[in-house]
C-alpha cells in the first residue's frame, strides 16, 4: 500500500548530547495541523526513534503542562 506522508511546514532539530529531538509541524489529509516531536538515539550500535504527536486541538493545554513542568524543574 503506497499512503501518502503528511505535508510537513516546519521542521526543527536540536541536537543534545547522545540524541537529537526533531520538532515537525505537519498537515494531515483533512488539512488539520498537528506537531509531532521525534527523539532520536543510538544504543548499542542501533537506531531508535520515539516519537509523540499533539494535534491542535490540544496543543494549548499540552504547551502550558510543558510550561508548567518546566518551572517544576527549576524550583525543585
Amino acid at each position: 500500500m503506497n499512503e501518502q506522508q503528511p505535508q510537513s511546514l516546519f521542521s526543527k532539530s536540536m541536537p543534545t548530547k547522545g540524541k537529537t529531538f526533531f520538532f515537525d509541524v505537519k498537515a494531515a489529509k483533512n488539512g488539520n495541523k498537528y506537531l509531532t516531536i521525534t527523539e532520536s538515539r543510538i544504543k548499542d550500535g542501533q537506531k531508535f526513534r520515539n516519537s509523540i504527536m499533539v494535534f491542535s486541538d490540544t496543543l494549548q493545554d499540552f504547551s502550558q503542562a510543558v510550561l508548567e513542568m518546566q518551572e517544576k524543574v527549576k524550583t525543585a
